[in-house]
C-alpha cells in the first residue's frame, strides 16, 4: 500500500511541476491603456472623509476598468487600490501629500500589481508614474511601470508599460 501511495504522490508531483512550468508568461513588452472609472471608496481605521488626511490615514478604492482607444471601450476588469498617506495635505489642504499606492488590476489574462510612492496636489490633477512589481498568470514575471493621469469626473487613464 505504501509503495502504491508513493507512486501516486510522485506522479502527482510530476504533474504539478509540468503544469506549473507550462503556465504562459509575458514574453515580450506590452503597452496598453485602460480607462479607470471611480467606484466606491472606503476609509480604513479611524480615518473618515470629513477631515484632512494625515500620515497613516488609509482608504481603499474599487474601480472598473475599460479598454481605451481614445474613447471608452468594453469593460475588461477591475482594480482595487490601497492609498496610505505618508504626509497629509495640511489642515487647510494647502500643500502636496505623499502617498503609498498599492494596486491590483484584475484583467482577463491575469493580474498586475503596482506599488509605489507618489505626490498629489490637493486640487489635482493627478499625474503619476508607478512601478509594476509583478502579477499572476501571463503577468507573473511582469515588471515595468504605469502612467496614471486624471482626465475628468472620476475617470483616470492607466497606461501600462510591462516587460518580462
Amino acid at each position: 500500500m505504501r509503495k502504491y501511495l508513493a507512486v501516486v504522490f510522485a506522479a502527482l508531483a510530476v504533474f504539478v511541476a509540468v503544469g506549473a512550468s507550462s503556465t504562459p508568461a509575458l514574453v515580450k513588452p506590452r503597452v496598453f491603456t485602460l480607462l479607470e472609472v471611480e467606484g466606491p471608496q472606503q476609509p480604513l481605521g479611524d480615518f473618515d472623509f470629513n477631515q484632512a488626511p494625515v500620515g497613516g490615514d488609509r482608504f481603499i478604492a474599487s474601480n472598473t476598468l475599460y479598454r481605451w482607444t481614445g474613447k471608452k471601450g468594453i469593460r475588461v476588469g477591475r482594480d482595487r487600490v490601497l492609498f496610505t498617506f505618508m504626509t497629509g495635505f495640511g489642515a487647510n489642504f494647502s500643500h502636496r501629500a505623499t502617498l503609498l499606492f498599492q494596486a491590483q488590476a484584475y484583467l482577463p489574462d491575469g493580474t498586475i500589481f503596482v506599488e509605489g510612492y507618489g505626490s498629489l496636489a490637493p486640487d489635482g490633477p493627478t499625474k503619476l508614474e508607478l512601478p509594476v512589481v509583478g502579477g499572476t498568470r501571463i503577468y507573473a514575471n511582469a515588471r515595468g511601470y504605469v502612467k496614471v493621469r486624471d482626465i475628468s469626473g472620476g475617470r483616470t487613464l492607466l497606461e501600462f508599460h510591462v516587460t518580462p
